[in-house]
């Protein structure tokens, strides 16, 4: 399986607001799990930027795609 067809079923789809929240809580779980072992491993900080930052970038197409999905549906 490659990466963009996980990528593309992860992004496409989110069919209700309870799904959208669901994915936002599982990419803020992994991001967490992440920086805590970041953490334990003593990485500089510029690190734990880019993945809290990354998780926002990510969480925010998600609800991009989310409100173009549902403007669509609406027309």
């Amino acid at each position: 399986m490659s990466l963009w067809f996980f990528l593309s079923d992860w992004f496409a789809g989110v069919p209700t607001l309870g799904v959208l929240f669901k994915r936002f809580m599982i990419n803020g779980a992994w991001a967490s799990i992440v920086l805590f072992v970041m953490i334990f491993l003593q990485l500089p900080a510029e690190c734990a930027a880019v993945v809290y930052f990354g998780v926002l970038v990510v969480n925010g197409v998600m609800a991009f795609v989310f409100l173009r999905q549902r403007v669509q549906m609406r027309e």
